[in-house]
């Protein structure tokens, strides 16, 4: 177990790790580029990963305030939910009514594993799951993304 200094130094070691091989991402060639796409350009979502002591995820989030706002964006992104899926490559977990530790409610479609972000041990499994995942999501988001973007921003 660790206390809450060393728990904290080993999530920010992680998050250092994982940032380090996403900049090693095939085709970035030395650019400074965090390997995964930060901003989507479309306002109010965004693509996330999120570890903690039971699993891995890495989620498109629908997060704007206004409840009506992300549930029009989400039914949006659910009617093209087969080209989404595709593009990823497997099925992945579509929810409305996604709570965060925070509190805040958001629309999540996602894939999980389970993982432990202190089993330093599982890191490169996890680290792969991530990578790998967060490129097809990317790769799916793309897809949708000019039918997400028309009438929103």
């Amino acid at each position: 177990m660790y206390s809450k200094e060393e728990g904290k130094k080993v999530r920010l070691e992680f998050w250092q790790k994982l940032e380090n091989r996403t900049r090693r991402l095939p085709g970035q060639k030395g650019r400074k580029k965090s390997g995964i796409l930060t901003h989507t350009g479309v306002k109010g979502v965004d693509l996330r990963f999120d570890i903690d002591r039971v699993r891995a995820q890495v989620a498109l989030e629908i997060n704007p305030r206004i409840e009506d706002e992300r549930l029009r964006l989400f039914e949006k992104l659910e009617a093209a939910k087969t080209i989404f899926e595709e593009a990823f490559g497997e099925a992945l977990r579509w929810d409305f009514a996604f709570e965060k530790s925070t509190g805040e409610q958001v629309c999540r479609v996602y894939t999980e594993m389970p993982a432990d972000i202190h089993d330093q041990e599982k890191w490169p499994e996890t680290f792969f799951f991530l990578i790998d995942r967060m490129m097809r999501m990317e790769k799916a988001f793309l897809e949708v993304k000019d039918y997400l973007q028309s009438d929103v921003n």
